[in-house]
């Protein structure tokens, strides 16, 4: 049975009927998704009509949304440094101040022809690694992740975006699948490690109803957060005096970790030259570690 286009709800009907139980722009863009428009045609077209099966989607997107799963996970994908990204519970959801990042390794590289390998540690959805190789020529790029599953979609992306091939995707807890591997690392060369690795404590993630639904696995660090970034530490420190490369290591940060992190930079590398870098927000985001 076809429903008679008089009972088909319009833009403006759905947006009366649940602005009250949900985030106008965040129904806007379930709107926009479902019936794949953009934003602006959802508010200048208020007298359009959704079928019934926009309908059903638009309810079913709006009742996952009440129950606190992110729009990058009932879209599955997320844009990240103007590119699209397949995310999904197995992986963090790329945030804007993390573009921070890859504008940052860009402003590292002053000479082209140098021979460089840059490793990005906890991939994730592999954001960071393959903006950086959709920006960058003639470089050689790996990505490590303890999580399988995470790296599948990582590989995905890859492939979408056509770097696959450039980009070794490798299993791992943080740098030890290239530690293990000395084909990897080249003498004399150049390295920059790129991590955005968890920093969260288990009271930060208690507190934060926003990110309930993504991967523990990416989010918790420990009691103080730095857990991981003492581990990869040790791990870089191997690096550094097993081969003679020079290194230099950008970091995410929660901006109440700088001047623990510092204290535990020095200890590691007594003769580190450390930079702090701020978001769009002024806070204390992304911390540059040349050795």
């Amino acid at each position: 049975m076809i429903d008679s286009p008089g009972n088909y709800m319009t833009i403006s009907e759905v947006k009366q009927k649940y602005y009250k139980k949900i985030d106008l722009l965040d129904l806007e863009l379930i709107i926009s998704r479902v019936i794949k428009k953009p934003r602006e045609f959802v508010l200048t077209h208020p007298e359009f009509k959704l079928i019934t099966n926009y309908e059903l989607r638009i309810t079913n997107y709006i009742d996952r949304r009440l129950k606190g799963e992110p729009l990058a996970y009932i879209f599955g994908e997320k844009e990240f440094y103007g590119l699209n990204f397949k995310v999904n519970k197995n992986t963090l959801i790329p945030r804007p101040e993390t573009e921070l990042m890859v504008d940052e390794t860009i402003k590292q590289l002053t000479i082209n022809n140098e021979q460089l390998t840059i490793i990005d540690i906890g991939t994730g959805s592999g954001c960071i690694i393959i903006s950086l190789a959709k920006q960058l020529a003639n470089y050689k790029f790996i990505a490590t992740d303890i999580s399988r599953t995470a790296l599948r979609v990582a590989r995905q992306n890859a492939k979408i975006h056509k770097v696959n091939k450039r980009i070794k995707f490798l299993n791992g807890n943080l740098l030890k699948p290239v530690l293990n591997n000395k084909k990897l690392i080249i003498d004399n060369c150049k390295l920059i490690i790129v991590s955005n690795l968890p920093y969260l404590t288990p009271a930060q993630i208690k507190n934060s109803s926003s990110i309930q639904c993504e991967p523990k696995l990416a989010l918790n660090a420990g009691k103080d957060g730095l857990k991981y970034y003492r581990q990869l530490f040790k791990q870089i420190k191997l690096l550094v005096t097993g081969y003679q490369l020079s290194v230099t290591a950008l970091i995410e940060i929660d901006p109440q970790q700088t001047a623990k992190l510092k204290k535990i930079i020095k200890n590691n590398f007594p003769k580190a030259k450390i930079k702090i870098k701020k978001d769009l927000r002024g806070l204390n985001r992304l911390v540059i570690i040349q050795l």
